[in-house]
């Protein structure tokens, strides 16, 4: 308790000290919490066009992607993997259609730092289209 009131100024430091290192832990959590969420949003983004092609039965789908991109700001590359195509973008009925979203975000760190950070996203669906 003497250490409080001492007149010698050791305390504001420490104080100052305090207050930057509490302040950098909430960048940082907050920078956390942001990269949760866009991970679960990529996610369910990944999952929706995973459905959506599986119920057309091919991976041209760039119409549906586009509007995806639109509705939520989120600017991502997308590619489609471990697909065997039976005509063109067309997947024949119960083969795998797999996609991955990419999305490049910079963090903001202390100061004037950026910290770039990928976030990645796949899902998976087996075709429902029986193609002739």
């Amino acid at each position: 308790m003497k250490r409080l009131f001492n007149n010698k100024g050791e305390t504001y430091i420490d104080v100052a000290i305090t207050v930057m290192i509490v302040a950098f832990v909430l960048v940082f959590a907050v920078n956390m919490v942001s990269l949760v969420a866009l991970n679960q949003n990529m996610k369910t983004m990944a999952d929706q066009i995973a459905d959506y092609a599986t119920v057309q039965g091919t991976t041209d789908v760039g119409s549906f992607i586009n509007d995806l991109r639109d509705k939520t700001g989120i600017d991502f590359s997308y590619s489609f993997s471990g697909t065997d195509y039976h005509t063109g973008q067309k997947v024949q009925l119960g083969d795998v259609i797999e996609v991955r979203l990419t999305y490049r975000v910079s963090i903001l760190g202390f100061g004037e730092s950026v910290f770039p950070v990928t976030i990645n996203a796949s899902a998976s669906g087996i075709s429902q289209v029986y193609w002739k």
